[in-house]
């Protein structure tokens, strides 16, 4: 079914190509390498937390082995209280101790949490320098000394601070290190949910970018085979692959209106043809009782009373104007205008379709029967296109039907505002198998040369345009009706607009 809505303007192409560049090639390229970074970023991260945890655990280990030799060294300090050995191997200790703090100062000032470094190596020169106090002192005398629990409590004192700050130093390092393991075990369970979302948010976005597109396209290009040549409209605010297939699309729609118009005009020229010799016929009766009054009144004219001429030069005058008028409905059928949509009187317009189709009925012996419902809404459509369409249906029926048939032209107000028209013959029928295609271009029933098979499938795509629909139904060798159903009021003010609307496309 072919019929042309809306014309592809240069604007709706411009409008098309006029917009940025981002096609697939780049869009494909971008999240690849959105992923790449996001795949970077992770792997760093990754490393970086081990790394970090790889320091603190030498921290830990730093801060464990300084605590390792402030305890032996307390350990000698007991043995020398109690037994008055190993006091050099304490003052061995805790000079290790000493020297494992001198030479880590500089990195756990930068690796380790905030420790009190003042204070530790204060305590911990008090621990030396009471331990070095020993050293003269025999065991003797230092059993009966008075300064005993004095320099006992000193040591016990400052080797406590020193073992409890280290080894409180050493359990935050501990913690901070579970700490950082707990988030490295996490993060793969983290990146699992985010890697669901991701995919989810990619699968949606390709749908949007690529699916989405293809789908519109396909909804184009069915709705292009049912007849609908309304434009593609961009939608998308940049320019891809896709917009390359509706600037063709576009293109193409502008080739089928210039082949949609030869159509119609040859389809109008084929129902001139129609037409004419029914015309002609019609032309001859006022043309001969034309002659005949004109001959009468030259040959008799004396003869004749006043009366009598004023009668026959009426009657002259009423032939001319049946003939005048006979003319005029088959010239303003086949005068080209340009498409205009405005109110329409359906009951006139039927009756003029009445008339220009009731020459040849009569020639050919066939009754036209009007049954149009008083005070018919008025609807709004192109009068030239839909005149078109009736008088094909009409013209049909004609071909069906054979002498003394009849045909039947119904108009009725539905509900919903709709209008329905029907025409219908008791000619010979259509046959079922070919019911389905009787609306598909080019195909025909008649004898080769009897007709181009292109009549129903304008006269489809017509009232399509006009936010319509045409049905048929048909019993063999019994009738076949035509059924026009046309909206009217507000329900055909937004079918015609929505059919002349561009389409959105997929770009």
């Amino acid at each position: 079914m072919w019929f042309f809505n809306s014309t592809p303007t240069h604007d709706e192409r411009d409008d098309l190509l006029g917009r940025p560049s981002f096609n697939f090639r780049l869009q494909i390229i971008l999240g690849f390498f959105t992923f790449f970074i996001l795949s970077v970023v992770i792997t760093i991260g990754a490393m970086l937390t081990i790394s970090r945890i790889e320091r603190k655990i030498e921290t830990v280990s730093t801060w464990e082995r300084f605590l390792y030799n402030i305890e032996q060294a307390r350990r000698w300090e007991k043995n020398y209280f109690l037994y008055g050995t190993n006091l050099d191997d304490a003052l061995e200790s805790t000079a290790n101790a000493q020297a494992i703090l001198n030479e880590n100062l500089h990195y756990l000032e930068q690796m380790s949490i905030p420790w009190p470094k003042e204070e530790l190596m204060r305590d911990l020169a008090l621990y030396q320098s009471s331990l070095k106090m020993l050293a003269p002192i025999s065991l003797q005398e230092f059993n009966t000394a008075d300064g005993r629990m004095a320099v006992e409590a000193d040591l016990r004192r400052y080797g406590a601070q020193v073992v409890t700050e280290a080894a409180a130093l050493a359990a935050k390092e501990h913690e901070l290190i579970a700490k950082w393991l707990n988030i490295v075990q996490k993060v793969p369970v983290y990146f699992l949910i985010f890697l669901f979302f991701l995919m989810i948010y990619v699968a949606r976005f390709l749908s949007l970018r690529f699916m989405q597109p293809l789908k519109q396209l396909v909804q184009h290009t069915q709705r292009i085979a049912k007849g609908d040549f309304t434009p593609v409209k961009p939608a998308r605010k940049y320019r891809d692959e896709f917009t390359t297939v509706e600037v063709a699309i576009n293109r193409m729609l502008r080739e089928l209106e210039s082949r949609q118009n030869s159509l119609i005009e040859s389809h109008k020229l084929r129902a001139v043809g129609i037409l004419t010799a029914g015309v002609a016929h019609e032309l001859n009766n006022p043309l001969n009782n034309i002659m005949l009054s004109a001959h009468s009144l030259l040959e008799e004219y004396d003869e004749l009373s006043k009366d009598e001429h004023t009668e026959m030069i009426t009657d002259i005058i009423q032939e001319t104007d049946r003939s005048r008028a006979i003319v005029h409905n088959l010239l303003d059928f086949t005068r080209e205008n340009k498409s205009v949509m405005q109110p329409l009187d359906l009951s006139l317009l039927l009756n003029e379709t009445a008339k220009l189709a009731f020459n040849q009925a009569r020639v050919r012996g066939v009754a036209i029967q009007l049954d149009i419902e008083p005070e018919l809404p008025a609807i709004r459509g192109d009068r030239q296109q839909l005149k078109q369409v009736f008088l094909n249906l009409v013209l049909n029926a004609l071909d069906a039907v054979n002498k003394g048939g009849r045909i039947q032209l119904k108009a009725r107000k539905q509900p919903n505002h709709r209008i329905i028209v029907e025409v219908e013959d008791n000619g010979c029928g259509i046959p079922p198998e070919v019911l389905p295609n009787i609306f598909d271009p080019f195909f025909t029933t008649k004898p080769v040369g009897k007709g181009t098979g292109l009549g129903l499938s304008v006269s489809h795509g017509i009232i399509s345009n006009h936010g319509g629909r045409i049905e048929v139904a048909s019993e063999q060798g019994r009738y076949s009706r035509f059924t026009v159903t046309l909206p009217w009021g507000a329900t055909q003010t937004a079918a015609t607009s929505d059919q002349r609307q561009p389409q959105e496309g997929a770009s």
